[in-house]
Formats: structure tokens, sequence, C-alpha cells
């Protein structure tokens, strides 16, 4: 008899992904998210560079913005709540590839958001545990 190994989906389980991986959570969000929007702006042949706004203590929140063709709900829906599934997978020119890095803000916080633009609509996801686990 011959049977897979497979992952269980728990709050515990996403603690250990989401925790664990970084030993400094505010670089590896910086990182994770400034590759992913280097990705999209390679995916989409923009030479220009991304947005980045760091915290100050009068502005005192994180933002990127990349000016890619944007997530579609279907993606934000998969993506984002599946580990190891990227949209890269198959694609050489870009960094990421493994599925993590849009993880990477619950290393540190329990609620953020994403904002897509994309086919001309603008929609605002929030991204928060509920009862330990991530939610969309």
């Amino acid at each position: 008899m011959e049977k897979s190994f497979t992952m269980q989906a728990s709050a515990h389980a996403f603690e250990v992904l989401s925790k664990s991986l970084y030993k400094n959570e505010k670089l590896a969000i910086i990182r994770e998210l400034s590759s992913n929007a280097q990705d999209a702006h390679i995916a989409a042949g923009i030479e220009e560079p991304f947005d980045l706004h760091l915290p100050t203590s009068e502005e005192p929140f994180f933002d990127i913005r990349d000016y890619g063709t944007g997530i579609s709900e279907d993606l934000i829906y998969d993506v984002y709540t599946s580990f190891f599934l990227s949209t890269k997978t198959d694609v050489e020119d870009q960094i990421g590839a493994f599925g993590l890095g849009s993880k990477t803000p619950f290393s540190l916080v329990d609620k953020y958001f994403v904002t897509s633009y994309c086919d001309d609509r603008k929609k605002v996801y929030k991204m928060e545990k509920v009862d330990g686990l991530p939610t969309v």
C-alpha cells in the first residue's frame, strides 16, 4: 500500500509557517512584498520603479504600490489563501515562486489589506486571522 503525505490546515500549522520562517519579520515583509511588486512590473513589462512607503511618526503605515496588471478576484481567493501556490512557479525571470511572500505580513500582524487594480476596477481585500486561520 502507498499513501502520499498531506498537510492539515490548522491554526497551529499556519502559525508555524508564518511565524517561524523569518528571523526579522519587518525586513522579510519588505523584501517579500517588494519582490512581488518587482515581479509584477517584470510581468507587465514596466521598467519604472514601484512605490514604497515606510512608516514614519507622521505617517505610521507601510505601503507598496506596483503598476502591474493586478490580481483577479479568483487569484486573490486562490493564491492568497494557499501556501506554496504561486502564479510564478514556471516563470524564469521573476523572483518568487513558492507562494509564501504574500502571506509574510501575518508574521507580524493579524490583519492587512491588499488593493488590486485589475480589469479597470479597484478592489480592496482584508486579509485577517480569524480563530488563528487566515481569511480573505
